[in-house]
């Protein structure tokens, strides 16, 4: 993903309730000005969703782990953010939900009821995009996921670089230049 933040390093040794990490490194850019587009948040939200899907695609959807938990908190988080405070949703609008309750110009409860169920069904939607593009990408590039997880197995850490390298080797046309240029920056010393 173009529009997201590259992969420094990922374990499979298990991390408290995680049975693994992936580090992320982000943007300087962005992590300094605290701006995030849309698409950076939906990449996001795919992202948090991925190993949960690869769970589902190596083991079946009915013995998948508790792993994800805290991945599904952010994405929800992340997607409740972007209808009810960014207004980065076509059916919300440009609003702001929640927040000052006492205003005498506060919509009726009926229609802050339809309002809620309406934000309720557009961070539905969101999240169910996400994971159906997830899905997709997954599934389509399952020779990736093999490759990644078996290299996993094998020395249950690996750099961002690293796997990088397997992603160029198999399937060079899904790695710019300009993912490659942010791979070379962030693994020059500081």
């Amino acid at each position: 993903m173009e529009e997201y933040d590259l992969v420094n390093k990922i374990t499979i040794v298990p991390r408290g309730g995680a049975g693994g990490v992936t580090i992320f490194t982000p943007e300087e850019e962005a992590m300094e000005s605290g701006m995030y587009s849309k698409s950076y948040l939906e990449n996001r939200i795919c992202v948090a969703l991925g190993g949960r899907i690869a769970e589902e695609i190596i083991n079946g959807k009915d013995k998948v782990t508790t792993g994800a938990s805290n991945d599904f908190m952010q994405c929800t988080n992340t997607a409740k953010m972007m209808v009810e405070q960014m207004g980065m949703s076509d059916v919300i609008g440009p609003r702001a939900m929640g927040g000052q309750q006492s205003s005498p110009w506060m919509q009726s409860s009926s229609e802050g009821a339809e309002l809620k169920n309406r934000a309720d069904a557009e961070i539905d939607r969101i999240l169910s995009t996400q994971y159906e593009r997830g899905m997709k990408l997954l599934t389509e590039h399952r020779d990736l996921l093999d490759a990644i997880a078996k290299t996993l197995i094998e020395k249950e850490k690996m750099t961002g670089t690293e796997m990088m390298e397997i992603i160029k080797q198999m399937k060079p046309y899904l790695v710019s230049d300009k993912t490659m240029q942010r791979v070379g920056a962030m693994m020059k010393p500081a």
